[in-house]
């Protein structure tokens, strides 16, 4: 396979399933990964694209309210719904907007713990 150079301007750190929880208003989402300008999310309900959104990270990460817009969202497979039917869930990027100082401060603090748990986990 082929390794394809890194487009980002900035590093994004996964999210570990222990530190994640549903945060975005009114869709229940997965908090895939973070980074200082945005996050990208997973979720069962389509979102529709540049629509501007409120993602609340979980509580482990701090609980800040972060305002976003949403950049990019596709289908990426099916899995097992709460009623246990398959259904298709979705990744959507978030593009952070109008933080305040003191969202930024907790978007800082939600990154050293990421990061500080990535560091904690053992080599593969």
């Amino acid at each position: 396979m082929v390794k394809r150079p890194e487009r980002r301007h900035v590093a994004r750190l996964s999210v570990p399933a222990h530190l994640s929880s549903p945060g975005l208003e009114a869709h229940e989402v997965r908090l895939v990964d973070l980074s200082p300008l945005g996050a990208r999310i997973e979720h069962f309900r389509p979102l529709p694209g540049w629509n501007t959104c409120f993602l609340v990270l979980p509580q482990s990460l701090g609980g800040v309210r972060l305002q976003g817009k949403a950049t990019w969202s596709r289908v990426v497979g099916r899995k097992l719904g709460a009623e246990g039917e398959p259904q298709l869930y979705y990744q959507s990027g978030l593009t952070f907007l109008y933080l305040k100082p003191d969202q930024r401060a907790g978007l800082t603090a939600a990154l050293e713990i990421l990061q500080a748990a990535q560091e904690a986990r053992p080599p593969e």
